[in-house]
């Protein structure tokens, strides 16, 4: 993988659907659906960071008024614990920060401690919890809603 410095971060629109899917497919044990990568990729705010190759990692947001809401952060499986999600994560909320929003919120599986970590790292701090939020095969997961104020203070 490409060092850190020669990764490029970019807006996403719907041209970038097919790269999206794939690496949602190929990397997330819950992936979204075709339709709903469509929509936010039309409607919402969603940033990739690629190499000279590929997109390694994909992130989606939604504003609304002055707060920003995470809704979905996809890593490449084989790059994971590398910081892609952490240097995508901190670009993309200084991109929503640019455009007004002084809040983000966010839902993590509750079974996701590598992501709570990070998220954590971050800044943000746990919330509550949304009970029975996510499906698994044989059941389903609490969500755990965690918030931090922009910009994020710890890097």
């Amino acid at each position: 993988m490409a060092e850190q410095n020669m990764l490029r971060f970019a807006a996403l629109d719907h041209n970038d659907i097919e790269p999206c899917l794939a690496l949602s497919r190929n990397s997330d044990p819950h992936p979204w659906r075709d339709d709903t990568w469509r929509r936010s990729l039309r409607d919402e705010f969603c940033f990739g960071l690629f190499d000279d190759r590929c997109l390694l990692a994909v992130a989606a947001f939604s504003l609304v008024m002055d707060e920003a809401s995470l809704l979905n952060i996809v890593v490449g499986q084989d790059l994971r614990g590398k910081g892609l999600g952490r240097h995508l994560l901190s670009e993309g909320l200084n991109w929503m920060q640019q455009i007004g929003a002084q809040r983000c919120l966010l839902e993590v599986r509750r079974g996701n401690a590598s992501a709570r970590a990070l998220y954590q790292r971050l800044g943000f701090a746990e919330d509550g919890i949304r009970k029975n939020y996510y499906p698994l095969g044989d059941g389903r997961e609490d969500a755990v809603l965690m918030s931090a104020d922009l910009p994020l203070t710890t890097e």
